[in-house]
């Protein structure tokens, strides 16, 4: 036997196959079963939100009982209806705004705006005031020292270019907030001033409360 090799067994090389065959099958089987570990299930939930804006709006009437309307630009403005015709030194003239917000709209506040014009000297020649008020006439009787005053005071009057406090205005509607302006030539109003006339142009600014 020595110097040869021993002779093979019969069916040796034919059951190493089936080993390997067999190793072989089996990492085939366990590489199937890893990749299956990796699969999950997957769900999910929305959920929305719808959001409404709200409104803030304005309108004024120039007399009781009159229409309410809405005056948003200076060429549009409401006429107040003041006596003006014919002023004279130490003339005084008076009249109404009411100011509300429409249906369904927020509270806010109003703010006077300082009057624009188209004639600045005859604009110098006046002064006003005006009183917030919830009856009465709109008239002399409404500027005591007691009055709720947006623009001037009880003892003073003020430019027609001065802007006035904040007040409140409610909302949807409802109290109307009435104001009363008082517009008065000056004593030292200027002879030259005759047979002229100006339009005075307030803004009333609104803003909301929320």
């Amino acid at each position: 036997m020595t110097g040869r090799r021993a002779a093979r067994r019969p069916g040796a090389g034919r059951q190493r196959f089936l080993r390997a065959r067999a190793v072989l099958a089996g990492g085939l089987i366990l590489g199937v079963g890893c990749t299956l570990t990796l699969a999950a299930w997957n769900d999910s939930e929305f959920a929305t939100g719808t959001f409404t804006s709200s409104s803030f709006a304005l309108q004024s009437s120039i007399n009781s009982g009159g229409a309410w309307l809405a005056h948003p630009a200076s060429g549009s403005s409401a006429a107040m209806a003041f006596n003006a015709a014919g002023m004279s030194p130490n003339t005084v003239n008076y009249a109404p705004i009411r100011i509300r917000t429409t249906a369904g709209s927020l509270s806010g506040t109003l703010t006077l705006q300082g009057a624009t014009n188209n004639n600045a000297a005859l604009a110098a020649a006046l002064a006003y005031r005006v009183v917030r008020y919830s009856s009465g006439t709109c008239d002399s009787s409404q500027f005591t020292a007691g009055a709720s005053y947006l623009v001037g005071t009880s003892a003073s009057k003020v430019p027609l270019t001065t802007s006035g406090a904040a007040t409140a205005v409610a909302a949807n509607s409802v109290s109307p907030t009435q104001m009363c302006f008082e517009v008065t030539m000056l004593a030292s109003a200027d002879n030259s001033l005759q047979g002229a006339s100006v339009t005075a142009t307030w803004e009333i600014k609104g803003t909301s409360d929320s």
